[in-house]
């Protein structure tokens, strides 16, 4: 890779046209289009350059030597935050939940390759992750500005909010829910008569929903569909895998965590017949790297559901 500043690596991505096309063989109600912000950087994928925006102008306002963050061993963020820093050849490390011992996955192969230190925790050291004590002593043992998981933090919403200008022109703007940075950020910029609908993606018994209404309010008209996490983050059931096989088929991608979930929440709730006679965007938020850790072809076709 070529070394190249942050901020020339984000500029770079961010100013690149994302392609905005129908959704295949769409049926239902009003007009369905995806942004899809996958297209934008084979490495660098979805929102995850809008997310880091932020946080490198933030490390290299610090003066902190290098980087660290946390995530799982298939994590976006961390495989996005790796290609980065290999090309602007800042030192990284990455708090990875998992065993040292147990063979690295797609991802992690990547990130190694591309030079991250990676450290890996057991589940109760990275329960630490929120806790700013914690933080500020891996700060200094790495002279690293840390950054949250997922790219989380007002510093991830100041790059997201951008992805508010390639919304225009629609009645609603559908995207998957994980930490939520990515909606709040588009949110601060979103035209108001445009309604806002998250797919949330982890069972948090509500804990979405009370952080939309604290801070969205009536402000902006929003939603948050909780009936679609498929069991809980990163899990994800034949009715999802079939979402993905047939649109595979049509030729456009999706991953299992996240943009599969929006597409297969979308349907259902055409099928409820709770949909309106609107201009539509589903945001591709990108993470097809994730799929390597997926074995889609032992599912009997037989036995997938719609």
């Amino acid at each position: 890779m070529i070394s190249m500043s942050p901020n020339d690596i984000v500029l770079s991505v961010i100013s690149r046209t994302a392609p905005i096309h129908p959704l295949p063989e769409w049926q239902g109600k009003g007009s369905c289009d995806v942004l899809r912000l996958d297209k934008l950087d084979a490495l660098v994928s979805g929102n995850k350059i809008f997310k880091l925006m932020g946080h490198l102008q933030a490390w290299q306002a610090s003066g902190r030597r290098g980087l660290l963050s946390f995530g799982g061993a298939y994590s976006n963020h961390l495989h996005a935050l790796a290609a980065v820093c290999a090309q602007a050849n800042v030192p990284l490390t990455l708090m990875v939940r998992g065993f040292a011992e147990l063979p690295l996955t797609p991802t992690l192969v990547d990130c190694q390759a591309w030079g991250a230190q990676l450290q890996f925790c057991s589940r109760r050291e990275y329960a630490l992750r929120y806790d700013e004590a914690y933080r500020q002593n891996l700060a200094q043992q790495w002279d690293a500005w840390v950054i949250p998981e997922g790219g989380d933090g007002p510093e991830g919403r100041q790059g997201c909010a951008l992805i508010a200008e390639r919304s225009s022109g629609y009645d609603e703007v559908w995207l998957a829910l994980g930490t939520g940075t990515t909606a709040l950020g588009i949110a601060t910029k979103l035209a108001a008569q445009t309604k806002l609908v998250g797919v949330n993606c982890v069972a948090d018994q509500g804990e979405q929903q009370e952080r939309w209404q604290r801070e969205l309010g009536s402000g902006k008209d929003w939603q948050v569909l909780d009936e679609y996490h498929g069991g809980g983050f990163g899990r994800y059931p034949d009715a999802v895998k079939h979402v993905i096989q047939r649109y595979d088929a049509l030729e456009l991608p999706l991953d299992p965590v996240y943009t599969a979930k929006v597409i297969w929440a979308l349907e259902q709730e055409q099928a409820a017949g709770r949909l309106s006679n609107v201009r539509r965007l589903i945001i591709h938020t990108g993470g097809l790297q994730g799929r390597r850790g997926v074995d889609l072809s032992l599912i009997p076709a037989a036995s997938c559901l719609a």
